[in-house]
């Protein structure tokens, strides 16, 4: 097992498991906004959204500016540009931002340990095992003695789901295989040039890797799917503390009403992914089109937040299952009131 690291900003070695902020992040990212500690008082109506650069947030950001989307459903968006994901966790924690794009297991750490965040599913698009089109790898039995690239640690919660699944199979990938972690970027460098033989990796990384030529051998949402999940769990959505939510209920309402609005009109409008493309960093039509895709496959269906609920319920219980404590953050079950709902706060 080897750590090949990238250290730039965007991607960086974290502590296996960690769902929290680190102290020095959280002292960093205050005084960068000037913030103590205390959520500000916001304007009526207003939703101060944390937008990350080349973030898929910021792309329906986009078009619910263009369609005018906020003052038809009474609300005003306003945009704060973030570094990175911890950056946005610290922005929400400090009162810097309203709504960030989050994963539900920091949401419900927090929540347990006494800051009530609530989750709302924004999309399950996932990864996946990729690896280059003249390979011989198939499945995850075929990753046995192989270079396998992962990306984001031992506690990764796609790797472990991944590794959940080829045990169903009567295979610990972590000593069946040669394991790299590191970052994407990277690993998807090393993949290309023969170094490793398959990578785990993101969604949008996934993507690049389709638009130069390579294949996938198993989504994380096949590997779902073996382990009894629905196969469309979204582990990302949008994160915010429920006071903030029950005090501005219609700007939260009308906000994501909006949210699935701009996803429908990307979902039924080529002229919509035209207008974002200067958003997508995606200079070629391959990867353009890859993007497009992968985004769309992520589109969380709506009616199914029980089904998320109980997914979100077993990947913790894997992750226990799999890592323990240490991979959940320090919780053993989801706490109450995580999945926000029609009608909390009215």
């Amino acid at each position: 097992m080897s750590w090949w690291g990238l250290d730039d900003g965007r991607y960086r070695r974290t502590a296996p498991g960690a769902a929290g902020i680190s102290r020095r992040a959280w002292l960093a990212g205050a005084a960068s906004l000037g913030i103590a500690g205390a959520a500000r008082a916001a304007p009526d109506g207003q939703v101060r959204l944390g937008l990350l650069q080349f973030g898929t947030v910021q792309w329906i950001a986009d078009v619910i500016r263009r369609r005018g989307l906020g003052a038809a459903h009474g609300f005003t968006l306003d945009g704060s540009p973030l570094a990175n994901t911890e950056a946005g966790r610290v922005a929400l924690m400090a009162g810097g931002a309203d709504v960030v794009v989050s994963d539900w297991l920091f949401a419900a750490n927090q929540r347990a340990a006494g800051t009530a965040l609530c989750f709302v599913p924004l999309s399950s698009a996932n990864g996946g095992v990729m690896t280059r089109a003249d390979s011989p790898l198939r499945d995850l039995a075929g990753l046995q003695g192989r270079n396998l690239g992962v990306a984001g640690g031992p506690a990764d919660k796609s790797w472990i789901v991944v590794q959940a699944a080829a045990r169903r199979q009567g295979l610990d990938l972590a000593d069946a295989a040669r394991v790299n972690y590191g970052a994407p970027p990277l690993l998807e460098a090393k993949l290309l040039q023969g170094e490793l033989d398959a990578v785990l990796t993101f969604w949008n990384f996934a993507a690049r890797l389709e638009a130069q030529g390579a294949r996938e051998v198993i989504s994380v949402a096949d590997c779902e799917r073996q382990l009894g999940l629905s196969g469309n769990a979204a582990m990302v959505g949008y994160v915010f503390r429920e006071d903030w939510a029950r005090a501005n209920r219609g700007a939260l309402d009308g906000f994501l009403a909006a949210s699935h609005e701009a996803e429908e009109a990307l979902a039924n409008s080529d002229a919509e992914w035209q207008a974002i493309r200067p958003l997508m960093n995606a200079p070629d039509d391959a990867l353009f089109a890859r993007l497009k895709a992968r985004f769309l496959q992520g589109i969380v269906p709506p009616g199914t937040l029980d089904q998320q609920e109980r997914d979100a319920a077993r990947i913790l219980a894997i992750l226990y299952e799999t890592g323990g404590k240490r991979a959940t953050g320090g919780i053993e079950t989801l706490p109450p009131g995580l999945f926000w709902r029609a009608g909390d706060g009215a």
